[in-house]
C-alpha cells in the first residue's frame, strides 16, 4: 500500500480513537458549573499537562516531585502517600492524582473537594484522552485541543521519518537489576510506533509492562541499542563491564542512548521530546549500525 495512504489511514485511525474514547469514557457526564480557580496536583504527569494547557494561574499547589516546570508551585505534598488533611488545608476546588491511595478521592469528595483521577496512560492516545479530559475539567477546552493536535502531528513526522528505517531491537534498562520497559508500558508503546523491536516483549508475558529480564536473555536478544533513563557515562562504563556484554551489538557499537529520567517515566506533552530525543539519536546511530 502507498505510504502516504498508510499515513493517512493511521491519522484517521487516531483521530477516530480519541473521538470513541472520549464518548465512551464520558458517555453523559457534563462539566462542572463552575470552572476550578484553586487546583491542586499531586500527579508530576498530570502538572505538566496542566501548565501545558494553560491552566497555571490556577494551581495553588504541587507535590514534592513535580519539578517541571520551573514556575510549578511544588510543596511536600506526597504523591504516593498523599495526605487528606494537608491536601484539604490548600482549599483546593479541584485536585487531579494518578492514584487514589487510601480511598483518598472518596475522602476528598466528602469534604466537598472535586478531583479527577488519571491514571498511568498506557499508550500515546491516552495520553491525548488526559490532556483533554483536564482541558474540559478546568475550562481550557481550546487550548488543551491545540496541544493534543499539536502532538498528534509532532508524532506523525517522527513516524513518518522512523518507516523507512530498519527496524532496531532495543533493550530499555531502568535499573540494575534488568527491569525494562515492554509494548505493555506507555514508554513501550512509544518505542512501537517509532518502529523498533524491544525484546522485553517476549519476556512480558503476563503484559504487566515491565518485566524483569535476565542476563542471559538480554544477552541471547542482542540488542541494537540500549537506552538509560536517569544514568550517566559511570553507568555506560559499568555496562560495558558486564561479563560477556561486550558481545552485544550495542556495546561493540556504543550504541546507548542516556535520557532524562522526567521525560522517560511521565505521559504529557514532553512525551514528544523523549521520541524526538530517540529518532534524532537513532539517525546517529545509523552510520554506527549496519
Amino acid at each position: 500500500m502507498n505510504f502516504f495512504i498508510c499515513k493517512s489511514i493511521y491519522r484517521l485511525k487516531l483521530i477516530f480513537f480519541i473521538a470513541l474514547s472520549t464518548l465512551l469514557i464520558f458517555p453523559t457526564k457534563s462539566m462542572p458549573d463552575s470552572m476550578p480557580n484553586k487546583i491542586v496536583s499531586i500527579s508530576p504527569s498530570l502538572t505538566e499537562i496542566l501548565f501545558a494547557i494553560g491552566a497555571g494561574p490556577r494551581i495553588v499547589a504541587v507535590d514534592s516531585f513535580s519539578n517541571y516546570p520551573r514556575e510549578a508551585p511544588i510543596t511536600d505534598l506526597s504523591a504516593y502517600e498523599p495526605n487528606m488533611e494537608a491536601i484539604a488545608s490548600y482549599n483546593p476546588d479541584l485536585v487531579v492524582l494518578s492514584y487514589d491511595v487510601g480511598n483518598l478521592v472518596k475522602g476528598l469528595n466528602t469534604i466537598g473537594i472535586r478531583t479527577v483521577l488519571l491514571p498511568a496512560a498506557r499508550d500515546f492516545p491516552e495520553i491525548l484522552l488526559q490532556i483533554k479530559r483536564l482541558g474540559a475539567e478546568t475550562g481550557y477546552i481550546y487550548q488543551a485541543n491545540i496541544l493534543a493536535e499539536s502532538m498528534v502531528a509532532d508524532m506523525e513526522n517522527l513516524v513518518s521519518l522512523m518507516k523507512v528505517m530498519r527496524p532496531l531491537k532495543i533493550y530499555h534498562e531502568i535499573d540494575e537489576n534488568f527491569y525494562s520497559a515492554s509494548s505493555n508500558s506507555f514508554i513501550g508503546s512509544i518505542y512501537k510506533m517509532l518502529n523498533f523491536i524491544n525484546i522485553a516483549d517476549q519476556a512480558d508475558q503476563e503484559g504487566y509492562g515491565y518485566p524483569k529480564l535476565s542476563p542471559e536473555y538480554i544477552l541471547s536478544s542482542n540488542p541494537d541499542l540500549i537506552i538509560l533513563p536517569g544514568k550517566d557515562a559511570n553507568y555506560i562504563q559499568k555496562i560495558k563491564n558486564r561479563p560477556g556484554w561486550s558481545a552485544i551489538s550495542a556495546v561493540r557499537n556504543d550504541a546507548f542512548l542516556l535520557i532524562d529520567p522526567d521525560i522517560g517515566s511521565r505521559w504529557g506533552p514532553r512525551i514528544i521530546d523523549f521520541a524526538t530525543a530517540i529518532v534524532t539519536n537513532r539517525v546517529e546511530f545509523s552510520k554506527k549500525i549496519k
